[in-house]
């Protein structure tokens, strides 16, 4: 069960043993609870306030597998993306990868620095919404892959930075910013 007091919903950073921990899955019937559902929304709220791509519960300090993507073109921190919907998957598993693979940027809600991340360039990801009813969600776009594969990896306690194969990538959001923000992957790979 979720005992947090949803005022305080804060996330929390790089180091905090919870970002390392595996999420439990979870139950029909917690999810069908009030409390639960309130949860949900103010996930949501975090991620929207925030302006993140996603966001999954331990990035707030709950070990339950639910993520929340809302890919909006208008985000200052990934402008310019194809949107995706709102959209709350709990229990989300990838099911398929793609063979083909692209190396792009990621960030993080919870560590304040870029780096390039290989990631399969489409996948399928099945779970249940906040109602029960199975999801299957096709994801042939880049970005959404990449975005509910970054968000999955934080409920099996895996961050970003563990994927990272280009180590001089690897820069604070600041310095990012100014040195690397507007270059092309491949101008960072050479």
């Amino acid at each position: 069960m979720i005992f947090i007091n949803m005022a305080l919903l804060k996330i929390i950073r790089l180091g905090n043993p919870k970002l390392r921990a595996t999420s439990k899955t979870v139950r029909q019937k917690e999810r069908v609870t009030k409390r639960f559902q309130k949860f949900l929304d103010a996930l949501a709220t975090v991620c929207l306030q925030s302006k993140g791509v996603g966001i999954a519960a331990p990035q707030v300090g709950v070990n339950k597998r639910i993520i929340v993507v809302h890919i909006d073109p208008h985000n200052p921190r990934y402008p310019g993306k194809r949107p995706f919907p709102l959209t709350i998957v709990i229990n989300p598993k990838v099911v398929e990868r793609s063979k083909e693979k692209s190396e792009d940027w990621e960030g993080d809600l919870s560590v304040d620095i870029r780096a390039l991340v290989p990631r399969a360039a489409a996948c399928i990801v099945v779970g249940v919404d906040r109602h029960g009813k199975d999801v299957t969600y096709d994801l042939q776009d880049d970005f959404h892959a990449r975005v509910f594969q970054h968000e999955i990896d934080h409920l099996d306690g895996k961050i970003f930075i563990d994927k990272v194969k280009n180590k001089k990538s690897i820069s604070e959001t600041a310095q990012w910013k100014k040195y690397w923000k507007d270059k092309k992957v491949t101008d960072v790979l050479s």
